[in-house]
Order: C-alpha cells, then sequence, then structure tokens
C-alpha cells in the first residue's frame, strides 16, 4: 500500500482556529442546547419569584399648569411678553420646587406618612432576621431618623417631569392602593400651590413691613411740619384774624383731631387681632355681623371636631374649618381696610379744617400788612407740609395695597387635571418582566454555553473536535463499560471483544490513517481518493495533557495493525514517563532510553525489544523515568538511524509521545510523522488548551502530514455489543 500524500507546503487558512462562522454558531448552540434551557429555567424562576414576592403598586398623575406670569388679582394688566428661554427657566423652577424636600416634608407632616406602613420607616431586612433571631436590639425611637427614613422612601415613590417644552408638569405618586396614590399625588399639587400663595403672601408682608417704618418716618415728619406751621400761624396772626369765625373752626378741627386719634388706635388694635388671628378679640372690636356669624361657625366647627377626636376627625370637616378661617381674614382684611378708610377720612376732614384755618389768618396776615418776608416763611412751609402730606398719602395707600395682598393671593400655578385612582398597577410591568427575563435567558444562556463550550467544560462530540481542528473526520473511541477488573488496560479489548463498539473505533481509525482520509489542520493538504498509506509509515500518537489514552490508543492501533496482518511496531517514545510495558505486564531489563544514552550499543537490545503477547505486534519499551533531558535523544542521528531501520522492516511504525503542553519531546519527534493522531479526551480537554498544544504541533509537522483528531473515553447509548449496534452507536462520528 501506498500513500500518497501532498507535498505542498503547510498553510494558514483564511479562518483561523476558534474563530466562528454560522454553521459553528449553530453547532454550539445545538450542543449547548440543555446549559441554555437550565438557564432560562433558573432565571425564569428568579423572575417568577420576583413577580409573586413584589407587591403591586398603582401610579397616579396630577397635571398642574406653570404659568409664568404672575397673577395678581388686584391689578388687571398684561404682563410684558418675556422669551423662551425665560419662560422655561421659570418652569423648570417650578418643577424643581415640586421635586424639594420642603413640599415632600409638608405632605409627610399632612398625611403622617411616618406612622404609614408603606412608606413609614422601617429596619432592613438583614436587621430584622438579626433580631427576630435575637441577636440585635430593636432600634430605639429617633423621631429625626424616621423623618428622614420616611422621606427617602417617599421621594422614591414621586415622579415630577416637565411634559416637553410645554408649561405642564406631571406629579405622579406609586403607591400599593389606587387611591391612596390619587390622594398622595394630589395632596403634593394642593402643599406646592399652597406654598406658593404662602410664599407670595411672605413677600407682601416682608414689604409691608419695610412700607410701615417707612409710614412713621412720613406721618413723624408731616407732623413736624404741622406743627411748625401752627407754630408759626400762632406768633403771627393779627388780631383782626382772630374772630369768632376762627373758633367755630377750631372746635371742629379739635373734634376732628380726636376721632382721627380714636380711628387710628381701632385700625392698629385690628391689625394686631387679625395678625395674631384672634377673631373673638376682633369680632367685639369692629362689632362686625358677618364677622360674628363666621366665629359662630368656626366655634361650631371646632367642638365638633373635639368631639369627634383626633381619629374620628375627616377631610371634609378640616376642609370646613380652613375655609371658615380663610373666609374670616378676608372679612377681617375687608373690615380692617374701612376702619383704615374712615381714619384717612377724618384725617382728611382734620386736613381740610387746618388748611380753612391757615388760609383765614394767611388772609388776615395780608390784610393786616404782614412783611414780605413772613409771607414768604407762611408760603415755604405751607409748600412743605402739602408736600410731606401728599408723600404719605401714597405711602399710606402702598400699604393698603400690600395688606390687601398679603391676604387677597391666588397662585400662580393651577392644577389642570386633578389625579384619579387608576384601574390596573404600574409595576412591576410583567410583561417586561417576562421580557427581560427571556432576553436574560437569550444573553446570559449563549454566553455561558460559549464559555462552556471554549473554556470551562470539554470536547464532548466529534463534531465539536472535528470544528476546534478544523477536520472533516474524527474518530470517537468510546469507553468501555462494565470493564473486566482483570485486564491491563482498554486495549485488551481489541483481542477478548474483537466486535466490540471499542475495538470497531480503533478499526475505524485504521482505515482513516489506511486510507488518506485524515483531516487538515491548517491547511494540510488532503490526500488523494484511493491512495493508501505506503510501506514503513511512521503514525505518531499524542495528546494535550497525560491521562488522556494515548497509551491505550497507540496499543490497541498496534494491535489493529498487527491482527490485519500487518508488520507493526510500536516504539515507547514516552521517555519521560513509559507506560507501554506496564500496560502488558513486562519487566524488560534494559529501555530505548538506555538505547538511545549507550553509544557502544550497536544492535537493538532484546532487553526492550519484545513481542506482544496478545498479537504479533512488535514493541520497543521503555523501562524508567529518563533522569536527563530527553528532547535531544529523541531528536539525535541515533534514533532518526533507528526510525530508518524500521522503515525498512514494519508496515507501520507506531510511536507513542509524551504528551504535547507538559513537554516538548513530541515536536521533535512530529518531523518524522506521516500521520499524527491527536487523542483528546471526552469532556476533559478544553479547547483554549488544544489549541495551545496544536500551534507548537502544526509548525513542527512536515508538509503533507495528516492529522487525525480522536475523542477517547466518550460514553455510549447503547451497550458495546456486535455489528449489530455499530450505527447507533456512531451515528454522530463521522
Amino acid at each position: 500500500m501506498n500513500m500518497n500524500l501532498s507535498p505542498t507546503r503547510i498553510q494558514m487558512p483564511e479562518t483561523q482556529p476558534g474563530e466562528l462562522d454560522i454553521r459553528s454558531i449553530a453547532a454550539v448552540l445545538r450542543r449547548r442546547l440543555r446549559v441554555i434551557l437550565y438557564t432560562g429555567a433558573v432565571i425564569l424562576a428568579l423572575a417568577g419569584a420576583y413577580l409573586a414576592v413584589v407587591p403591586e403598586t398603582y401610579t397616579a398623575t396630577t397635571l398642574v399648569l406653570a404659568d409664568p406670569d404672575q397673577q395678581n388679582v388686584l391689578e388687571n394688566t398684561t404682563r410684558a411678553s418675556s422669551s423662551a428661554g425665560q419662560d422655561n427657566a421659570k418652569v423648570d423652577s417650578e418643577v424643581e420646587i415640586l421635586r424639594s424636600d420642603a413640599i415632600a416634608l409638608a405632605v409627610i407632616e399632612k398625611e403622617n406618612l411616618v406612622h404609614d406602613p408603606e412608606f413609614g420607616p422601617r429596619p432592613g431586612l438583614a436587621r430584622r432576621a438579626l433580631t427576630a433571631i435575637g441577636m440585635n436590639a430593636p432600634e430605639p425611637p429617633d423621631a429625626k431618623r424616621d423623618l428622614a427614613r420616611t422621606l427617602a422612601r417617599f421621594r422614591k415613590a414621586i415622579s415630577v417631569r416637565r411634559r416637553g417644552l410645554t408649561y405642564l408638569i406631571s406629579v405622579s405618586v406609586s403607591a400599593r392602593a389606587p387611591a391612596r396614590a390619587a390622594a398622595l399625588a394630589n395632596r403634593i399639587s394642593a402643599v406646592y400651590l399652597e406654598q406658593q400663595v404662602a410664599s407670595k403672601v411672605a413677600a407682601a408682608v416682608k414689604a409691608r413691613d419695610v412700607l410701615r417704618s417707612q409710614i412713621e418716618e412720613a406721618r413723624t415728619a408731616l407732623q413736624d411740619y404741622e406743627a411748625r406751621f401752627d407754630a408759626l400761624v400762632a406768633r403771627t396772626a393779627p388780631e383782626a384774624a382772630a374772630g369768632a369765625g376762627l373758633s367755630g373752626l377750631q372746635h371742629d378741627l379739635d373734634a376732628a383731631e380726636r376721632r382721627l386719634a380714636d380711628k387710628r388706635r381701632q385700625a392698629a388694635e385690628a391689625r394686631r387681632q387679625l395678625e395674631a388671628e384672634n377673631w373673638n378679640a376682633l369680632v367685639s372690636l369692629t362689632d362686625s355681623a358677618a364677622l360674628r356669624a363666621l366665629q359662630a361657625r368656626r366655634e361650631a366647627l371646632l367642638r365638633d371636631m373635639q368631639g369627634l377626636g383626633t381619629t374620628g376627625q375627616t377631610p371634609e370637616l378640616r376642609r370646613a374649618l380652613s375655609d371658615v378661617e380663610t373666609e374670616l381674614g378676608r372679612q377681617s382684611t375687608l373690615v380692617l381696610n374701612a376702619i383704615e378708610n374712615d381714619a384717612r377720612q377724618a384725617e382728611l376732614d382734620a386736613g381740610t379744617l387746618r388748611r380753612k384755618i391757615r388760609d383765614a389768618v394767611l388772609a388776615g396776615g395780608l390784610s393786616g400788612g404782614l412783611s414780605a418776608d413772613a409771607l414768604t416763611g407762611f408760603y415755604t412751609l405751607q409748600q412743605e407740609t402739602s408736600i410731606a402730606r401728599q408723600q404719605y398719602q401714597k405711602l399710606l395707600e402702598n400699604l393698603r395695597d400690600l395688606e390687601t395682598r398679603a391676604r387677597i393671593q391666588i397662585p400662580d400655578s393651577r392644577v389642570v387635571s386633578p389625579a384619579i385612582a387608576p384601574v390596573s398597577p404600574s409595576a412591576p410591568n410583567r410583561l417586561l418582566v417576562v421580557l427581560a427575563a427571556v432576553a436574560a435567558t437569550l444573553g446570559v444562556g449563549i454566553s455561558l454555553a460559549f464559555l462552556k463550550e471554549y473554556y470551562i467544560g470539554g470536547l464532548t462530540s466529534a463534531t465539536q473536535l472535528g470544528q476546534a481542528l478544523r477536520s472533516p473526520t474524527t474518530t470517537v473511541i468510546p469507553a468501555i463499560e462494565d470493564q473486566d477488573t482483570d485486564r491491563r488496560s482498554p486495549a485488551d479489548e481489541v483481542i477478548d471483544a474483537p466486535l466490540s463498539s471499542y475495538a470497531e473505533s480503533i478499526r475505524k481509525l485504521r482505515a482513516a490513517i489506511d486510507q488518506g482520509t485524515g483531516g487538515r489542520l491548517h491547511g494540510y493538504a488532503r490526500p488523494a481518493d484511493g491512495d493508501t498509506i505506503a510501506r514503513g509509515k511512521v503514525v505518531l500518537i499524542t495528546s494535550t495533557l497525560s491521562g488522556e489514552g494515548k497509551t491505550s490508543t497507540a496499543l490497541s492501533l498496534g494491535r489493529t495493525y498487527a491482527k490485519s496482518g500487518k508488520k507493526a511496531l510500536l516504539i515507547d517514545g514516552d521517555l519521560r514517563r513509559p507506560s507501554v510495558h506496564r500496560f502488558l505486564g513486562l519487566a524488560p531489563e534494559g529501555s530505548l532510553l538506555d538505547y538511545l544514552r549507550d553509544e557502544e550499543t550497536r544492535a537493538l537490545d532484546g532487553s526492550f525489544y519484545a513481542r506482544d503477547p496478545a498479537s504479533p505486534l512488535a514493541l520497543i519499551m521503555g523501562a524508567a523515568r529518563s533522569d536527563v533531558p530527553t528532547d535531544q535523544l529523541l531528536g539525535s542521528a541515533r534514533f532518526r538511524g533507528l526510525l530508518k531501520q524500521a522503515r525498512d522492516v514494519y508496515d507501520v511504525v507506531i510511536i507513542d509521545t509524551p504528551p504535547l503542553l507538559p513537554v516538548v519531546d513530541a515536536r521533535y519527534l512530529a518531523p518524522f510523522a506521516d500521520a499524527v493522531v491527536m487523542v483528546v479526551k471526552w469532556a476533559s480537554t478544553s479547547q483554549g488548551d488544544l489549541r495551545t498544544a496544536l500551534a507548537p504541533l502544526a509548525d513542527a509537522m512536515r508538509p503533507g502530514a495528516a492529522l487525525l483528531p480522536v475523542l477517547s473515553q466518550a460514553p455510549t447509548r447503547h451497550k458495546p455489543g456486535g455489528y449489530e449496534n455499530y450505527g447507533s452507536a456512531y451515528a454522530g462520528a463521522r
């Protein structure tokens, strides 16, 4: 038999080992389908547990319109148009105000959320577990800590967003009860509007307080001017001006001033009681029927609330009391304005009388012949007094406007769509959770499949091994089930059970070598159809690591050749750890190592050259492990001479070599081989180790040498038997 292997030089293929195409990806997914299914089952189970444990929450939304125009009920003016940037800044500011802790804390206080089972503070799961088993003492009460925890939980349930570039702001709250979610969303918007009004009132009150100090200064100045004017009149008035007509005017002036003082005292006291919200005193002071009726209504509501207690009070009752108090404030402001108007009228009357007296005195002074300097002093002081009075009147009008604003304010924003109780939960989104679980199953499952395929798990099929080595043909050698304990190695199966699946797989490997149908690695040329292995060809048996079954494969292959009538020789080339003799139960006195080291020996020594006791297979054995480096010995001229003699005598020379990763010896033997059998243990050798081992082996092999991958110790679906099980047992081996 002559095997005509192509002498073309090794070339690297366009697709490197380890790269994937669509078919190889599909093959990986098919082989690792169980991993993907298990991963999916775990992820879906976790998703189901999540949906079962997480409570349903409902989300209600209130829609608020933030108007950039400042609303003022006392003025009917149109605000000058502003830029879009200014309006956007104002709306964004309102959004941040709605998100602020001040709003949330006000809602927490009004709704008593600190004691709410959903939003109130509660210890974490770890603390609760430790407390339950007595390893952790309960936390002492702390109002600030509880409020901070409630605020943190409540803020997570709130979502405030601006709707695009509009003036609309959506305020959403999530809660376990639909009605509770709607109530809290509406409460947030109500508190926001209340605080907006309170802010405007506070600004008006602050301006009012500043204006009051200015009014006092203006009043003092006016009184000073009037006192100076009256003193001047008294000093310079002629006797003719003091007739009976002036005495009547003076009497009316004194009455007007007394009335003015009374009205001022009443207005000041009314203002003080209004600011203190002392409604009873305000009713007694003003004697207003409207205020008396409102106060009676307020006292009736307070009696009802006291009778119901704190827990029995309803929101409607509290709202009614708030409305009554708001109306009391409005009516009190109107009454106070009326009193101040009366005081102002009394002040005007007194001023009119003073002017009449001054005009009379001035007329008398003119007729009596007052000097020019005196007349100039009169006119100057009169003008200054008039200016001071006008300023004082203007300040009083501004004060009245501010006090009215402090009591009558409306918010700049308004609710355009109150929240209503939702009919369906917003979380958890079951469809989204299921879709996410499916996506996670695909992502994680496929990732684990490729991880197990290429890094964690070993090679588990002929297809997988063929793809890893880029070989169209892979031989699968099954593990021997129920192996006889008296056997020294699996190679005895070839002799004891020649029709077993194991023996058939070895014969299949022999056929692949004989017919030249071995796979290609890194561009090895495939032998032409019909070619057979030439006389004296060398077959190298190697593996990635030890314990993968290369020695038993080499012995089984040698016995198969010998039983088929071929002259076959098995050389134990593993000088570091020879084991062929142990598989045969032999104890050679010498070894191949001794032959290679001893230059004086000219012929093969019978102490390590023997015959297989179970077949015509010739053996060159080792004995003890080498205590010196062996790579130089295997690459020496003496070993090449030995191999040349073996080629001349035997049809097939099989060399059992050390594994590729631990030692370098196989790389020195690879150039002599016409075919290399790569033994890979099922589900043990990783593709990473396999690729690492194959890279230097490919460089060492001669051009045209064939590489034949073998998957050893693979589990079988059927019990080993005769040819009737051959097809089913090896359906996956191609």
